[in-house]
């Protein structure tokens, strides 16, 4: 009987070591398709430059472990997106995605944010609560701007990415959570460890591997893309369909100082205004305004108010100083501003 039993159990382990190794080669097999045939999209990342193919390779790879991540990028570059992006094509898809933006967290309440708490805990505390880490346990943590956790925070959270548990306010029992974490910053996170912001086990605990987003400056050939893409989500009227070719110029030649969340941004007045403005802090750039016809003339005219009115406001009103400004004399500047 004893052998028998043993002869059953060996059998069983061989079947579920044969379905896990079925499980992880369809799951490297569904990556691996993503990466053939999707290679200008990757979950709800669109680019095709060589600067997105090198970041879809990292996520990818990322995704095939289960090591912690530390993402950066300009504000509007898309981070969470990558976040996502790591936690849909890894084995813990099945489970929560839990978002956590760091900035807004109270010091105070960090401990019932993370670990929850416990019925009577507190005078408003009328039922048990689960903190982020119960909720995340299976999933994936996604710290956004990890930076704003004070050195205080991060050492009551190291204890629990190191395994050894934690407690819910007003509780006694310990608890475990399995939880990946991916953090997210706008400027590298050694800069704050250096300045005594960041533990430095919190930092290396969080950050095995790392992924660099381009600002959408140095991937402007992702443009053409991302605009037929916001337009397809946006009800656009039938004549704002496909974007002039002068208005994509104006699009290509700016810097995007917002990134992604910038471009959308200034489609959105597009098709609401019927131009193109850029609105960085500090100053407003107005585009050509938007048009069927192919009028040069009208153009032309259009882009000489436009710089007579930027020449204006740089020179405070003084038109002396606005027609140098410009390189003509005050009595042309005079005749452009006298109306027909």
């Amino acid at each position: 009987m004893l052998s028998t039993f043993k002869d059953i159990t060996e059998i069983k382990e061989q079947q579920l070591a044969a379905q896990h190794m079925a499980d992880q080669l369809d799951n490297e097999n569904r990556v691996l398709r993503s990466s053939l045939k999707e290679r200008f999209r990757l979950g709800g990342i669109l680019g095709h430059s060589p600067a997105m193919q090198q970041v879809y390779e990292l996520i990818l790879k990322a995704a095939a472990t289960d090591a912690n991540v530390a993402v950066f990028g300009e504000s509007g570059s898309g981070k969470e997106l990558v976040a996502r992006a790591i936690h849909d094509f890894s084995d813990r898809k099945s489970k929560r995605f839990v978002a956590v933006n760091c900035g807004a967290l109270q010091e105070s309440l960090f401990e019932r944010e993370f670990f929850g708490h416990r019925k009577g805990a507190f005078s408003s505390a009328h039922a048990n609560s689960p903190g982020y880490l119960d909720m995340a346990d299976g999933g994936t943590l996604f710290l956004d701007e990890v930076t704003e956790l004070t050195v205080n925070m991060q050492a009551k959270l190291l204890r629990a990415i190191e395994g050894g548990g934690y407690h819910a306010v007003g509780g006694t029992e310990p608890y475990q959570s399995d939880f990946r974490i991916i953090s997210a910053s706008h400027s590298a996170l050694d800069n704050h460890v250096g300045k005594g912001l960041m533990r430095s086990d919190f930092y290396y605990r969080i950050q095995v591997i790392q992924i660099q987003l381009p600002p959408l400056r140095l991937r402007k050939q992702d443009l053409p893309l991302l605009v037929e893409h916001f337009l397809r989500q946006m009800k656009v009227p039938a004549a704002m369909k496909r974007v002039p070719g002068h208005i994509m110029d104006a699009i290509v030649s700016y810097d995007w100082p917002g990134n992604v969340r910038e471009l959308r941004n200034v489609l959105q007045r597009y098709i609401t205004l019927g131009h193109l403005d850029f609105l960085s802090p500090g100053q407003t750039q107005k585009a050509f305004a938007a048009r069927s016809d192919l009028d040069l003339r009208k153009a032309i005219e259009q882009v000489e108010k436009d710089l007579i009115s930027k020449a204006l406001s740089q020179a405070d009103g003084n038109r002396t100083k606005a027609a140098a400004l410009l390189g003509i004399s005050r009595r042309a500047l005079f005749r452009k501003l006298s109306p027909p």
